[in-house]
């Protein structure tokens, strides 16, 4: 009797010990489960930190180049030194006479895009004073219609020869159509 009481005390010990293997095996996964799952929740926390700075850093670039494109305007107006006139009345008339006396220091052609960059306005109003600058100064100053609607402003001198007038002259014969659609555009 005495060894079936061992027997039965060996099977009850084997029982608790594997209980406990069990248990530990279970608190180790939980553990394990646990620890997963801080790591996940900081990597996410560190994809979310990166997704901020990313945006942050995207801001920043987008405010640097709006500064370059006004220290840039900046530096062309102040090299055109022209006294501002109380009289003219009105904002556009100043952006048209700071445009005319910009192309009248460099003469050429010139894209919409450029005379934003250096008028540092936005495309609707740079396509306004285009127009206007037409008409304060028709001789010199031609707007011109390329490829898909594309707007170029022209100035030519006065000392430029006349047959190189007279084309590009012939060129803006489609002022008129162009300031129909200019009109239709604002």
């Amino acid at each position: 009797m005495f060894e079936e009481l061992l027997e039965v005390y060996k099977n009850k010990v084997s029982e608790s010990e594997r209980d406990l293997e069990e248990n530990q095996a279970m608190m180790g996964l939980i553990m394990a489960v646990e620890n997963i799952s801080n790591m996940l929740s900081t990597k996410q926390q560190d994809v979310d930190l990166l997704g901020r700075l990313i945006d942050q850093v995207d801001h920043l670039s987008k405010e640097v180049a709006d500064l370059k494109s006004q220290m840039k305007t900046r530096q062309t107006r102040s090299t055109v030194a022209r006294p501002p006139k109380v009289s003219e009345g009105n904002a556009l008339d100043g952006h048209t006479a700071t445009l005319i006396d910009l192309m009248r220091e460099r003469p050429g052609r010139y894209t919409t895009s450029e005379l934003v960059e250096m008028l540092g306005l936005n495309k609707t109003t740079v396509i306004t004073v285009m127009k206007r600058a037409v008409e304060m100064d028709p001789v010199h100053v031609k707007l011109t219609q390329g490829k898909r609607r594309k707007l170029y402003l022209s100035y030519i001198p006065e000392d430029q020869e006349p047959g190189e007038r007279k084309e590009a002259e012939s060129s803006s014969e489609g002022a008129d159509r162009v300031r129909l659609e200019l009109m239709s555009m604002t």
